[in-house]
């Protein structure tokens, strides 16, 4: 059987590597007539879970970059005659 080696660089990589590696033994060690009911279960139970911390992750970077963004100001030009106007409501 070929070998080969994961690299992860987070603790989400490091938990797929192991979900598939669980995978792998149960349908290896199912007995007959459940090597493919064993492995669907585990998948459906701890497939939920994989997840979860990548999206977390995702989100609270979210947050943070929007936090981030928050406080900053911008500049505004006045229209001719020092007047400022909403563009929207047509001429001042």
């Amino acid at each position: 059987m070929p070998t080969g080696t994961f690299d992860y660089r987070d603790a989400a990589g490091r938990a797929a590597i192991a979900f598939v590696a669980r995978m792998r033994d149960l349908a290896v060690t199912a007995p007959h007539g459940q090597v493919f009911d064993r492995p669907q279960g585990h998948a459906l139970d701890a497939g939920r879970d994989l997840p979860r911390p990548t999206l977390e992750r995702a989100v609270r970077a979210g947050a943070n970059q929007a936090e981030g963004k928050k406080g900053r100001t911008a500049t505004a030009r006045a229209a001719a005659g020092g007047v400022a106007r909403d563009a929207a409501s047509g001429p001042g």
